[in-house]
């Protein structure tokens, strides 16, 4: 069973039809059209005559029970199977198996429901002469790299053409048109920003095609009605195909950075406040699966909230939402104790069941709720709500610090009695900016300690990989900021997903819901998602700070466009606001940076040029705006790191720097 033929990734996906003058098409993974056909022959068994045969339209003959021939797609993919059979040894019965992992291939399919089963199963097909078969709408399989096809039967059957309607992202017109793009000196770092955007774009489905939850009696079922609208932000593409709150955390920011894609957003986030109860808790998990007693997850739903609203100014939406938003704030902050702090109840969360009690990544997320609560309270014109908000926020925050900080570690704890640094609760304190900029800095290099040889880990999950919580680990670094804070960003991504992304038992397309190391095996079980929209935080990281642009007003009606380069030497790209693309570039040569800023109109930009520890002079279209002291132009400030430059209205600009005492 030795594989036949196996194409590399990089060339099994080829780029849209796109002008050679845009090189970051050359990464993109997404197909050209919703038609996808397999790129090679994995391995086989038994006798099949000509197995490559069916990759170019003609015959691939299986013969004798238990033949096989297993397809390779290069790339997870998902939707509904044609097979097309152009002659059988009379009446024959076929089976389908589909698996992620190379590590799982055979007769028999991934897991995907749940339950008692190890395994899904196989979808069978009769074959009486020449016959073409397409998948029920409710096998619609979603996460696959591998399709195994073989005889159940004692004859033969001649297959000469297999293909896949693709279904994710079912309102883009063309999958492979993005509206925005990223593109570096790193190859690596490209092929990490396509792969996240594809597994997003595999986690963005049509609501009506969720998992059918309780699992059924055999095979599975992706006819669930899992939320509002035609399109919708789900866990995953293999399962839980179902609305996750932490994972908007991550899936927001991430089809925002790719696609500009908000609406699957905002379709996720009105599922989830559709389900809240009397009492204002929200779901831990969205319909079909409708979970709840997780106070982490009631609140990443609030904390959502305000991403949506960031990225759109939807104030329409913020309005039909806003009662429930508050009852979820009153849910939350009556279970504040006599400390300050939140002391949970509902424990359900990401990776593990919490312990009752004073929990540090809840208490981040609900300083994070109560501080951008204050300005949704100040958007919906209830000064005295926003006042009161803010004024929690900054009571929880000293109590946060005066509870969980642990000065000698660099680090806040777990429980303010734990002896336990949590990755989660610790990245999240840096990258929504709870922790002020020294300490930031202090917990960027703490959680640099807990790296292995494949990434990140998890000490409040028994030192696992943290790939949910890995993904809001590679924001802190780069929000902490600072050279060595950037590099550190840079650093974990390349080792940490360009792991899990050449990885020989991966989809080398997709990024995990999660894995091992220093075990026998990397997944352990064929349930693992191999493309989880929780793991896609690099996408976003590499848009927003490596390339620095991303909105600051509501809309980005304001934007920053503030390089963190570490060791690159040249990043452009494009995010897409509600004003339209703000396209930017930038490069470094011997220390000298120059950058290119288009910003549409109705927008003002703030742009930061890095002074890599010198003193620079800056030059905005060739006028000199920062002296290396003192501004002459565009309210230029210096803070060490950067040279800030304000009120950057529509237009073209050309930004350079050069060292003081050079021309």
């Amino acid at each position: 069973m030795a594989p036949v033929l196996s194409i590399p990734p990089a060339t099994a996906n080829p780029a849209p039809s796109r002008s050679a003058a845009r090189p970051w098409d050359a990464y993109n993974l997404s197909p050209r059209t919703r038609t996808v056909r397999p790129v090679a022959v994995y391995n086989t068994n038994g006798t099949v005559t000509d197995p490559s045969a069916v990759l170019t339209g003609r015959r691939t003959r299986l013969t004798g029970v238990g033949s096989y021939v297993t397809l390779d797609f290069g790339k997870d993919v998902s939707g509904l199977v044609t097979l097309r059979f152009a002659a059988s040894d009379g009446a024959q019965r076929v089976g389908l198996a589909f698996n992620e992992s190379p590590d799982y291939v055979g007769t028999n399919s991934d897991t995907s429901t749940g339950g008692p089963r190890s395994r899904d199963g196989v979808l069978d097909v009769d074959v009486n002469g020449a016959t073409t078969y397409t998948m029920p709408a409710q096998y619609l399989r979603g996460g696959f790299r591998y399709l195994t096809v073989f005889l159940e039967s004692a004859g033969s059957v001649d297959l000469d053409r297999v293909s896949l309607h693709f279904t994710p992202a079912p309102t883009m017109k063309h999958p492979a048109d993005y509206a925005n793009h990223f593109y570096s000196s790193d190859p690596l770092l490209n092929r990490i920003w396509y792969a996240g955007a594809y597994t997003m774009q595999l986690n963005t489905i049509d609501p009506k095609t969720g998992r059918v939850w309780e699992p059924p009696a055999e095979l599975w079922n992706n006819t669930g009605d899992v939320g509002v609208g035609d399109t919708i932000l789900v866990d995953g593409a293999k399962r839980d195909r179902t609305v996750w709150p932490g994972d908007l955390g991550i899936e927001i920011p991430a089809a925002y950075a790719a696609f500009g894609d908000t609406v699957s957003a905002r379709n996720a986030l009105t599922t989830v406040y559709q389900h809240q109860k009397d009492t204002g808790e929200l779901p831990y998990s969205g319909p079909m699966m409708n979970k709840y007693g997780s106070d982490t997850y009631h609140l990443w739903t609030l904390s959502a909230t305000y991403d949506y609203y960031r990225y759109t100014g939807d104030t329409a939406w913020l309005a039909s939402v806003w009662d429930a938003f508050k009852h979820g704030v009153d849910y939350s902050t009556a279970k504040v104790d006599a400390n300050g702090l939140l002391s949970i109840t509902g424990t359900g969360d990401s990776v593990r069941i919490l312990a009752k009690g004073e929990n540090l990544i809840a208490n981040v997320l609900l300083w994070r709720v109560l501080s951008t609560g204050a300005e949704l309270a100040t958007v919906r014109g209830d000064t005295a709500l926003a006042a009161s908000y803010a004024s929690r926020a900054a009571a929880l925050r000293t109590a946060i610090d005066a509870n969980f900080w642990d000065d000698a570690a660099g680090a806040y704890k777990f429980y303010p009695n734990s002896t336990i640094h949590p990755q989660d609760g610790n990245a999240l304190a840096v990258w929504y900016g709870l922790a002020g900029q020294d300490k930031a800095r202090r917990i960027s290099a703490s959680l640099k300690g807990n790296w292995n040889d494949v990434g990140s880990t998890a000490p409040e999950n028994k030192g696992n990989p943290g790939v949910f919580s890995g993904s809001m680990e590679v924001n802190a670094h780069f929000a902490a900021g600072g050279p060595a804070a950037d590099q550190a960003g840079v650093d974990l991504i390349r080792r940490q997903w360009g792991y899990m992304l050449t990885s020989p038992h991966g989809t080398q397309s997709t990024f995990w819901e999660s894995y091992r190391a220093g075990e026998s095996c990397v997944f352990c079980s064929t349930y693992v998602s191999l493309a989880h929209g929780w793991a896609t935080g690099p996408t976003p990281a590499l848009s927003f700070y490596v390339l620095g642009v991303a909105p600051d007003s509501p809309g980005g009606r304001t934007f920053h466009f503030v390089p963190h380069p570490a060791d690159l030497t040249f990043t452009e790209g494009r995010i897409t606001t509600e004003y339209g693309p703000v396209d930017a570039s930038w490069r470094v040569d011997h220390g000298a940076f120059r950058a290119r800023l288009t910003a549409p109109h109705g927008t003002t930009g703030r742009a930061g040029v890095p002074t890599f520890g010198g003193k620079v002079r800056v030059f905005v279209n060739g006028r000199l705006a920062w002296t290396g002291t003192r501004a002459t132009a565009y309210g230029a400030h210096a803070d060490g790191d950067y040279v800030y430059l304000e009120g950057l209205r529509a237009g073209h600009y050309t930004i350079t720097s050069e060292r003081v005492g050079e021309r």
